[in-house]
């Protein structure tokens, strides 16, 4: 399963993403739809966290990760990066 995880790095295959998000969220994006990679880099209190994919397709943010091994907490970790991201999208706002 640890091929999985490389499937959602966007720098290896962006094209793969359109598809996997259209499934996943019932969009319907067409395949062509610009893309923009985000930092995948983002402090928090305890320091540093890197995300496995983070992009945008117009004004939406979307944010994947990949496991392959059962791990309780992946939510917790999940919820934390998405606080830093809303965080440092707030300051950039204001």
């Amino acid at each position: 399963m640890k091929y999985l995880q490389g499937y959602f790095h966007l720098q290896k295959m962006p094209e793969l993403i359109v598809p996997v998000l259209n499934e996943i969220f019932g969009t319907n994006y067409p395949l062509d739809v610009p893309l923009e990679q985000l930092r995948n880099e983002h402090q928090t209190l305890n320091g540093e966290k890197i995300t496995d994919s983070y992009f945008r397709i117009g004004k939406k943010g979307y944010h994947f990760e990949c496991q392959s091994t059962g791990d309780s907490k992946m939510v917790i970790r999940m919820v934390e990066y998405d606080f830093a991201i809303s965080i440092e999208n707030v300051k950039k706002e204001n």
